[in-house]
């Protein structure tokens, strides 16, 4: 057996060392695993989900997907404020408060869920759907059968992702991706179902992809606070929104943070959909799936250690958060030399992927790449700064970033960047966002943190 690599060094690995760390790298295992077969999953389901309805109509899924996952933050930072409120109670063994902050975060989404999808429905029958989506192959109201059908499901997942905040807090992140992975292959599943035995349905595929998680969740939440969660089952003698005050105060700065994050991430799909037209969503989306394909790696292994922070911090084991964050690092390094070489290999891949029918420009892929490299350095130090609720800062440069997001992307779309306009303003943002972060986490590890860097 190779030195390093034997049966004793790896259960080594996982019994030793510090308990929070342990617990991450368990997390952080089983994430690997079922992100694997995730991703797996969702690069096998593109060419089938092709083959079932065409590029445009993709395109439309994919915009109208879009639209609907900015609702998701609707629930003005409740789902972060409970992650890190209830880490903090667990950390100090407050079980009352923690039952408290989970029946009441409950309480708060289903109502704002209600009341959205109340909202929407009514407001989906003042709307043009072909000239939002900028498109006529589907009659506007087959458009709005999908968007109501689609936004009803999302709204179910929306209350049931609280248990995702849940378990985050109580730091057991494999379980996510797990659920994620099932969702995954349910809609693989689905998709091969309809090929089989229907012909191409717009419909049919939203459906598909709509349902899928919030289904998932609801069943996985029925079973979870059935079993290893029942102590902490959502009950109406719980719900205090007078105590949950810090979950919203906290809240609502994530929120507002999370609302600026989207117009910069976000909004692109629409960008390409009005600039160029449904059918280079397709050509976006897929460039984007490729290039993200390490960042999505390197943030599972981060995401374990965000409630981990919260705990740390909160018992002041600065020395432990410094050892991690250097070696969070390293990984770092080797992530974005994945993503080099993803550029390099891109047209060998899609080749395999999608075939010819698809053509990638390499201007898109570089700048995709450039974009990943800056946004997974951030990302360590913004998952440390979200874990302890330092977020103010993250809401001045957002908020700047926002501002200047859409006429920096017409400027380069005005002067023939093609699809690479919507992403040269996220370079120069990430630019910006590694240096002040990466300063701000500095200062508050050495507790020389004043004004601003410690909000």
């Amino acid at each position: 057996m190779v030195n390093g690599l034997s049966p004793k060094s790896i259960v080594s690995f996982f019994t030793q060392g510090n308990k929070r760390t342990l617990r991450a790298k368990k997390n952080i295992s089983v994430s690997f695993i079922s992100k694997g077969i995730s991703i797996l999953i969702s690069f096998l389901i593109v060419p089938l989900t092709l083959g079932y309805v065409g590029k445009v109509e993709y395109g439309i899924w994919m915009t109208i997907s879009s639209i609907i996952s900015w609702f998701a933050f609707f629930d003005i930072g409740l789902g972060n404020g409970l992650r890190n409120k209830l880490a903090e109670a667990l950390a100090k063994d407050d079980k009352e408060t923690a039952k408290v902050y989970i029946s009441s975060t409950f309480a708060l989404i289903a109502g704002i869920a209600t009341l959205m999808f109340v909202g929407f429905f009514v407001a989906a029958n003042y709307i043009s759907w072909n000239a939002a989506l900028n498109t006529n192959v589907v009659a506007n109201n087959e458009l709005f059968k999908i968007v109501v059908t689609v936004f009803f499901f999302f709204c179910i997942g929306f209350v049931m992702k609280v248990l995702s905040s849940i378990l985050q807090a109580m730091q057991r992140y494999a379980i996510n991706n797990i659920l994620s992975v099932i969702a995954q292959m349910l809609g693989l599943i689905a998709i091969f179902i309809l090929v089989k035995t229907t012909n191409g349905s717009l419909f049919n595929l939203c459906l598909v992809y709509g349902s899928k998680t919030a289904i998932v969740l609801l069943i996985a939440s029925i079973f979870l606070f059935s079993g290893s969660l029942k102590e902490f089952r959502p009950r109406f003698h719980y719900i205090n929104i007078k105590r949950a005050i810090p979950l919203m105060n906290l809240g609502i700065w994530f929120f507002i943070n999370q609302i600026l994050y989207l117009i910069i991430t976000q909004t692109s799909v629409i960008l390409v959909v009005q600039f160029f037209g449904p059918e280079d969503v397709t050509v976006f989306n897929l460039a984007k799936r490729y290039m993200t394909l390490v960042s999505m790696l390197y943030i599972m292994v981060l995401t374990p250690f965000l409630s981990a922070f919260t705990e740390a911090y909160t018992k002041k084991e600065f020395g432990w958060i410094k050892s991690t964050i250097k070696k969070i690092n390293s990984i770092w390094l080797m992530a974005s030399f994945g993503t080099i070489i993803l550029i390099f290999t891109y047209k060998l891949f899609f080749r395999l992927w999608v075939g010819d029918e698809i053509i990638i420009p390499v201007y898109l892929i570089i700048t995709l790449g450039i974009s990943s490299i800056l946004s997974t350095w951030s990302s360590t130090f913004t998952l440390f700064l979200n874990g302890i609720g330092k977020i103010k800062l993250q809401f001045r440069v957002l908020f700047f970033q926002a501002l200047l997001f859409f006429p920096l992307s017409y400027l380069f779309f005005k002067f023939n960047f093609g699809l690479s306009s919507l992403f040269i303003p996220v370079i120069l943002f990430g630019i910006v966002g590694a240096f002040f972060f990466t300063i701000q986490f500095k200062k508050i590890i050495n507790q020389t943190a004043l004004g601003i860097w410690n909000k």
